[in-house]
């Protein structure tokens, strides 16, 4: 339907409609939101405002939500007419919210199954809920680009929305999840980050896993940045050397979990990307208190985790990324040149690596970690960082 629904922009006529009909009735195998579920939904959440937003224009929408929906009162409808600036810009979320005499944008949640949803809700500062139901088992580009950007949830089918609509943060990535003090399963996401080919890159995906995200200063991030807990913690420790417990917790839970099935065969080897010269060694303050909680909570006996801040360094030479403002390219080609193994002999024992850093953009520090580990004879080598920093929403 997508030709029919892009020629229905500023048309009303009945004919238009009739058309949008007809084809719609041509299919049955459609996925939907039932119609019981959403009048479960304002059954158990009376006070719940229910709406819609979308690219599509109006009679197309309208139309097609009678057919889906049949008696089903929404509270508000903004569709593609209703907004100058429509996906991914958050205006059409901003004109519901007040529409609807609603205040605080951290109260709102837009559910979507695609990428341009989820940075139209950072965009206008919202929580997200990414619905994977419609997806295939074949991810498309799309779908790889939504993970990238980390929701606020993701769930696998409509009647998920139940239990996020009690307490979404008990689905938020862990850290995040940590710092609201909230009960809930360990999320780590995998994001794919990629060397460039300028510097010698393929289409071969470096995982990195992350325990929460970090918004960055753009504009396009200004409304969801003031209230997200992460990035202001992040601001907190940025020149600290003592780090909350909840930032401990999290990496030992992700130790403990991806981990689980070799802590009873084989060692563990966590270090972190190294400070640069003339800095604070943060990350190697921040392993040092990863260890001392193992002293006073250690794994099981037959386990073995050990911990080395020195394990790769920075030559002088390097650069600061903001202080000499590097691009993307040149942030790649910095550590390339200038990340070494300073310590290759603890590679002689057949241990797993964790390499841990603390806000991750390009990906490059950790991609070079790795890079540079298994060339000097690490065999298995995982990158985690404490946050995957989101980027401007409005042009990625």
């Amino acid at each position: 339907m997508t030709e029919l629904r892009e020629a229905g922009k500023n048309r009303s006529d009945k004919a238009y409609r009739a058309q949008v009909r007809k084809a719609y009735e041509q299919r049955e195998d459609r996925e939907l939101y039932s119609l019981a579920l959403l009048n479960e939904i304002r059954r158990d959440f009376p006070s719940l405002k229910v709406g819609v937003f979308t690219r599509s224009p109006k009679s197309y929408a309208e139309t097609v939500l009678e057919l889906a929906f049949p008696g089903f009162e929404w509270d508000v409808v903004v569709s593609y007419e209703d907004v100058k600036r429509t996906k991914p810009f958050g205006d059409g979320i901003d004109k519901a919210m007040f529409g609807l005499g609603l205040k605080y944008i951290s109260r709102i949640v837009l559910v979507g199954d695609g990428n341009v949803d989820i940075r139209s809700a950072y965009h206008a500062g919202c929580v997200v809920v990414l619905d994977r139901t419609s997806w295939s088992r074949w991810l498309v580009r799309d779908n790889w680009r939504s993970l990238e950007h980390m929701p606020d949830v993701i769930i696998d089918k409509p009647s998920d929305l139940l239990r996020v609509i009690e307490d979404y943060r008990c689905f938020l990535p862990d850290l995040e999840r940590r710092l609201y003090g909230v009960q809930g399963s360990g999320r780590y996401d995998r994001v794919n980050k990629f060397l460039p080919k300028e510097v010698g890159g393929d289409s071969k995906p470096v995982a990195i896993f992350s325990c929460g995200r970090s918004f960055s200063n753009y504009k396009s991030l200004e409304w969801r940045r003031k209230w997200h807990k992460l990035s202001e913690s992040i601001q907190e420790h940025k020149d600290s050397e003592n780090f909350a417990d909840e930032w401990i917790e999290s990496v030992r839970g992700f130790i403990s979990a991806h981990f689980r099935p070799m802590l009873f065969s084989s060692n563990l080897m966590v270090t972190v990307v190294p400070h640069r010269p003339g800095r604070t060694p943060r990350l190697e303050a921040f392993l040092d208190q990863l260890s001392r909680s193992y002293e006073d909570a250690p794994l099981p006996k037959k386990s073995s985790v050990v911990f080395y801040g020195d394990v790769l360094a920075f030559k002088d030479s390097v650069k600061s990324n903001h202080g000499d403002f590097l691009g993307r390219i040149e942030r790649f080609t910095n550590i390339q040149e200038n990340l070494y193994v300073k310590r290759g002999e603890l590679l002689k024992q057949r241990r797993r690596i964790l390499v841990i850093d603390d806000v991750s953009t390009t990906g490059a520090s950790l991609i070079y970690a790795k890079k540079y580990l298994e060339e000097a004879g690490a065999f298995d080598v995982t990158c985690l960082s404490i946050a995957m920093n989101i980027s401007d929403v409005l042009y990625g």
